[in-house]
């Protein structure tokens, strides 16, 4: 409720995300006004990158931190390099499907009417969040969603089961159900490091929208929706837990991850 802010400035991974969500946000929406279209066509990709600086220094301008010269530059100068890589990407894509929603929030009170409800995981369970991206095919109501990660890994479909990862295919389920877009997948979408996008899609697909991607990461229409749905029970259950109290350690992989800064006052033994 009083939501304190730390006493020292701190540009961490959160920081850092939240301003590349915010510039991607002014460059998609603005794309149409300034090239006229959704897509980025290959002789557009200088006009699209200085357009893109303009939206990052709009972002970085936002910030409320106060931050020092040399934070504030390192800031600019990698997020500017991973955001036109990005930009260059977008413009090399053949990939039939366009950017068209942005920060698609569901199960809020500021969201678009037919999202408020937020999506109903059963049990009285229901979800709400903000999806980054939708992506849909001209003349259709097909899609996939795509969630930006300011770091350099993407689990593909096996990780996100394995780590219970539920985020792309609840996300799949919004768009269904909620946004009337049939899902044609789902994709974590790295912004730095080798910034190849993984996630969970349908094979029926890969010939004519989703060609390019790992091999791995495609399912057919059986498997595909098998995960979906396991995603959404093991929300519900793992939501139940909450609701009960259930606060039994039990990390994911049965370890505690090292980076966790907890340590302090956590009652749980360590080597």
């Amino acid at each position: 409720m009083i939501d304190p802010k730390t006493i020292d400035p701190e540009v961490d991974p959160r920081l850092r995300g939240s301003i590349a969500h915010n510039a991607l946000y002014k460059f998609f929406t603005g794309l149409p006004k300034v090239l006229g279209g959704a897509r980025i066509q290959p002789e557009q990709v200088e006009d699209a990158v200085r357009f893109m600086r303009e939206c990052l220094d709009q972002a970085l301008n936002a910030v409320r931190l106060e931050m020092t010269e040399l934070q504030r530059r390192e800031l600019e100068l990698t997020l500017s390099r991973d955001l036109e890589r990005l930009v260059r990407l977008e413009a090399e894509s053949e990939s039939p499907l366009e950017p068209r929603q942005f920060e698609v929030s569901f199960g809020l009170e500021r969201s678009a009417p037919e999202l408020q409800r937020g999506l109903e995981l059963g049990d009285g369970v229901v979800l709400s969040g903000k999806i980054d991206r939708i992506d849909v095919e001209p003349l259709s109501a097909r899609g996939i969603v795509q969630d930006y990660k300011a770091g350099k890994h993407a689990p593909s479909a096996r990780e996100m089961e394995k780590e219970l990862r539920l985020q792309i295919p609840l996300y799949m389920l919004v768009l269904r159900d909620l946004v009337g877009i049939e899902p044609l997948g789902g994709l974590y979408r790295p912004l730095a490091g080798g910034r190849k996008p993984r996630g969970l899609l349908r094979e029926d697909a890969k010939a004519d929208v989703l060609a390019g991607y790992s091999k791995n990461d495609y399912l057919d229409e059986d498997e595909f929706w098998a995960k979906v749905e396991t995603a959404r029970a093991t929300g519900r259950e793992l939501a139940g837990r909450i609701r009960s109290g259930d606060v039994r350690h039990d990390p994911k992989g049965g370890e505690c991850p090292s980076w966790c800064d907890l340590w302090p006052m956590c009652r749980v033994e360590r080597a």
